[in-house]
């Protein structure tokens, strides 16, 4: 096993790569993935002459799931990104929602409906417009054009999520978070910890509408103490040296998920080729 992770002074958490990383899907992955099933049944849906569930372009739709779960990664260890700190507070950018609202399947009509979701289990073929409906609608067929993913094995993330709040357990964690605290404290803020920061303020509370000047001034100062202290450095060598521990504990599964998921990861890539990434 590798020794002790050295402590990086990241200025973005951009910079932090885990160990973990290496055995689980890419955020590019992760988009392609998630956007072709909805992409895949609005081609279906075209072909019978319906209007797609969304009008987002399928390519512009992967690479805003891509840019928003990376600015969701600068969040890992609190507020570390000051630019958007001082436009948002402690609330998240709009452009993180996407351009349009995903529409609800009970705005959608019951014969466009059909089409989607197919004859109910048990029922006699569909037809719409004189063409027989694929079993299980266009939702059915994007399924299956996608196929099943392996033994549904998610080892590599599991592991990234328990490591993750072990993580704030541990001494060199505690200390560096006890620093944070007496950093944002001296600037007039009681919170004990990066994750519980900004309680109180409309963001955190689930309120709508522009922060306030107090709130963005709380959020910089919370991203300020950050790197004040190295709190990303400093968690991301404990979470780190945890990630490895796991890694080689539980190498030959790890290895065997790699694979599949490097497997998968071409058989997307194909599908996305062919059907208009």
């Amino acid at each position: 096993m590798p020794g002790p992770v050295a402590t990086p002074t990241p200025t973005s958490m951009a910079q932090l790569q885990f160990p973990l990383d290496a055995y689980a899907p890419s955020l590019v992955q992760n988009a392609q993935e998630g956007r072709l099933a909805s992409h895949l049944a609005n081609l279906c849906l075209r072909r019978y002459g319906l209007p797609p569930l969304s009008s987002v372009n399928f390519s512009e739709s992967i690479e805003q799931s891509v840019r928003t779960q990376r600015y969701n990664q600068t969040r890992r260890y609190g507020l570390t990104d000051r630019k958007t700190a001082e436009q948002y507070g402690y609330g998240t950018p709009k452009w993180t929602e996407g351009d349009t609202k995903p529409q609800s399947l009970d705005d959608v009509p019951s014969d466009i409906l059909l089409v989607l979701r197919g004859s109910p289990r048990g029922a006699s073929e569909a037809h719409f417009r004189g063409k027989p409906v694929p079993p299980g609608g266009c939702s059915g067929e994007a399924k299956k054009i996608i196929g099943f993913d392996g033994d549904g094995s998610h080892l590599a993330e599991e592991l990234q999520a328990t490591t993750f709040q072990r993580m704030q357990n541990e001494p060199r964690a505690q200390a560096a978070l006890a620093q944070w605290s007496q950093c944002i404290k001296r600037k007039g803020y009681n919170y004990t910890d990066p994750w519980n920061a900004g309680n109180g303020f409309g963001a955190e509370d689930g309120e709508s509408g522009p922060p306030t000047t107090a709130e963005i001034k709380s959020a910089v100062a919370s991203v300020d103490c950050s790197y004040a202290v190295n709190l990303p450095g400093a968690l991301f060598a404990v979470e780190a040296d945890l990630q490895n521990v796991e890694i080689e504990k539980n190498a030959e599964a790890l290895e065997k998920e790699k694979k599949r998921v490097e497997s998968r990861a071409r058989h997307i890539q194909s599908l996305v080729r062919k059907y208009g990434g």
